[in-house]
């Protein structure tokens, strides 16, 4: 009996032009908007896992508001009130700490008696002392102004599930904080920053990129305390609940500690492509407060009532673009 082989070569000739294909349909990181409000979200939440902050701006941002943020970045960077000398000498102090030779030895040695001091007195009344961490960051929640109702739920419900995880943390834990005083003097010395002024001076590239190293540091701050950030990011699922012309509202779930955790966002259409619109709009408005000239001392104050407040939730009015 002949058995007949199938051709090999033509085969995996077709398996590769598919993948090729793929690939191709596979949009750089940083392409402005997305396809679909999930494509969107989902990107997103990719380069905000990376750290990768100078691509998401792309990608969060229609061109023209990307390039406005560039623009305006000088002022949305600078010092909000004049550096005093004390308050230099501070931020200098604490670089030096964490950026001198030897800095793990000397501050895990100022560290531990407080280590011992915790295990000693403090480790059982830590159900306490979480109970009043969670009630104060509960309490700012709440009072945040500038925050929408779905953030404002977000993080109520993540504060709600790591505050019972941080009684159950070996906070006193010598191995554990030397690791911790490892990652913070790594990621100080990356940063490299020396004096205040320098903070504030910037550019968008450097800010992004200082960004990064101090997120990724603080993941990896995290895990060595049992909290994976990447695990909450890698349990992200998107679902649209409606689609209406230019607007999507999408559900995000995801896992914090194993609890899941949901928010929506609502996404707007410009120029064929997915955007956030609440993002969006507080990126305009702040470009808005930016370029409006300051109030001369003759002029009268503002009245209170003279704009009413925007509404989160609602999508940005200009739904076809800038």
């Amino acid at each position: 009996m002949t058995i007949r082989r199938r051709p090999i070569v033509p085969t995996l000739l077709l398996l590769l032009a598919l993948l090729t294909a793929c690939n191709r349909q596979k949009e750089a990181p940083g392409t402005p908007g997305g396809g679909s409000p999930e494509a969107a979200a989902r990107e997103s939440l990719a380069l905000l896992r990376d750290g990768k902050f100078d691509l998401f701006w792309q990608h969060a941002l229609p061109p023209a508001d990307f390039a406005t943020l560039r623009a305006d970045w000088p002022k949305r960077n600078a010092a909000q009130e004049p550096i005093t000398p004390e308050d230099r000498a501070k931020f200098e102090a604490g670089v030096k700490r964490l950026t001198e030779p030897d800095a793990e030895k000397k501050l895990f040695a100022d560290l531990r008696p407080t280590l011992v001091r915790f295990d000693r007195d403090y480790k059982d009344q830590m159900p306490l002392l979480a109970g009043i961490g969670q009630s104060m960051a509960l309490t700012a929640i709440d009072q945040a102004k500038d925050l929408p109702q779905s953030q404002k739920h977000q993080l109520r419900d993540v504060v709600n599930v790591v505050a019972p995880w941080t009684q159950t943390v070996a906070w006193g834990d010598q191995a554990r904080a030397k690791q911790a005083i490892s990652i913070l003097v790594d990621t100080a010395r990356k940063v490299k920053l020396s004096t205040p002024e320098a903070l504030h001076a910037m550019s968008f590239e450097e800010s992004m990129t200082t960004w990064s190293t101090a997120w990724l540091g603080f993941k990896r701050l995290l895990d060595v305390y049992g909290l994976s950030v990447d695990k909450s990011f890698e349990s992200v699922s998107i679902d649209t609940l409606e689609s209406n012309g230019g607007s999507a509202h999408v559900k995000i779930t995801y896992t914090v500690l194993d609890k899941p955790i949901q928010t929506d966002a609502t996404l707007v259409l410009l120029d064929g492509r997915w955007y956030d619109s609440d993002l969006l709009q507080r990126v305009r408005d702040q470009h808005a407060r930016l370029v409006q000239p300051a109030p001369s001392a003759s002029a009268p104050a503002p009245s209170a009532t003279a704009a009413a407040p925007r509404n989160p939730g609602t999508p940005v009015a200009d739904a076809k673009g800038r």
